[in-house]
């Protein structure tokens, strides 16, 4: 499954995403139903071409194959793509989720120059906790990135907004949303990840730069939840806070993993 065949699947679901994200952005200048279908077809096809992936390398490695920066780049690219689905049948946010599309474009082209290759697991991960851990991390990152793509949405000046755009009422919503579905997926996995820690190494938490940034950004989204019921971050204020959020993100899962020394390092 590693070789030609499994480059050429990723590479049809890379198209599709893009022959999606092109549909959606011809219908900045409106409404055309059969046009959506169309956009919303294609993503399905492709989402649909990345699980196939993702199960057959876990059919054949024996474990969820999240282990380096090629498969975590293409799980995460896999996670954004449904994210987008859920919000697309449910509330139909259209442009509000183009940054979301090409974020999972991003990735995947990341991956695909990575080359499909995963690294073996160590015993010490072998545990239906660190499938949880990893599952749910970045879960809780692509509803962030969602979140991230719905505030910048809601930002956007008047005269710029195409009338395709949800009403900002609406985007504050499944802004809201997005963060509070984000922080149930991480608490999952900062749960999972401290019984994990505590089975394999006999510690609940550790100071390792990397445990101590997921602390934060739980901590920080914890306070998102709280603050939109504070009527001086409702709206605009929120909306900066869900970007500044998805900054700190990023840094947590590529800044760290890739420029600094911790026990999640990407190669």
């Amino acid at each position: 499954m590693f070789s030609h065949e499994s480059v050429l699947l990723l590479q049809v679901a890379l198209a599709l995403y893009l022959g999606a994200a092109l549909v959606q952005v011809f219908l900045l200048g409106g409404e055309r139903p059969a046009l959506r279908r169309c956009a919303l077809i294609l993503t399905g096809i492709a989402f649909a071409a990345q699980t196939l992936y993702l199960g057959a390398a876990w059919i054949q490695e024996g474990y969820l194959p999240v282990t380096n920066l090629f498969s975590t780049l293409f799980f995460f690219s896999w996670a954004m793509g449904g994210t987008f689905l859920y919000f697309e049948l449910r509330y139909r946010i259209g442009a509000a989720g183009l940054f979301v599309l090409g974020l999972t474009m991003l990735l995947l082209v990341g991956a695909l120059r990575r080359g499909p290759m995963i690294s073996p697991l160590i015993p010490a991960l072998d545990t239906p906790l660190f499938t949880m851990h990893v599952a749910f991390s970045f879960m809780g990152y692509a509803m962030f990135a969602m979140a991230f793509s719905v505030a910048m949405a809601y930002l956007m000046p008047r005269f710029l907004r195409p009338p395709s755009m949800p009403a900002r009422d609406l985007l504050r919503r499944h802004n809201e949303e997005a963060i509070l579905l984000g922080f149930v997926f991480f608490s999952v996995c900062m749960i999972t990840g401290s019984i994990w820690a505590y089975v394999a190494w006999g510690h609940w938490f550790s100071w390792n730069i990397k445990g101590v940034w997921s602390f934060i950004v739980w901590l920080f989204y914890a306070g998102m939840c709280h603050a939109k019921f504070v009527r001086r971050w409702q709206g605009e204020g929120y909306a900066l806070l869900s970007i500044a959020g998805f900054g700190i993100v990023l840094f947590t899962y590529l800044g760290i993993g890739l420029l600094l020394q911790s026990n999640h390092p990407l190669e």
